[in-house]
């Protein structure tokens, strides 16, 4: 009966270290995680600013002009139409 209950302390104690390791590596994964994602998002802001610089209005219109040689439009050559609003049938 001693050699049993000895058994299952040793038994017990091996669980407690193996879930103790696990519950370790898991965290240590956890942190991992965390950083890749601090890190992407990082790479995420960094990605929307570019993006919000290379879409101002003023470098397209420049790109436009250079590259390909636009133009604005003159407003002689310009029509402006207006359009009612439509009325509901009824």
């Amino acid at each position: 009966m001693l050699a049993l209950l000895g058994g299952v302390a040793v038994g017990s104690a091996v669980a407690v270290v193996e879930v103790r390791h696990e519950t370790r590596s898991l965290f240590v994964t956890l942190e991992t995680l965390r950083d890749d994602r601090d890190r992407l998002d990082t790479a995420w802001r960094q990605l929307q600013l570019e993006q919000g610089a290379l879409a101002m209005q003023s470098r397209v219109e420049r790109i436009a002009r250079e590259s390909i040689g636009l133009e604005p439009i003159a407003p002689e050559n310009t029509t402006l139409i207006r359009l009612e609003p439509r009325r509901e049938r009824q």
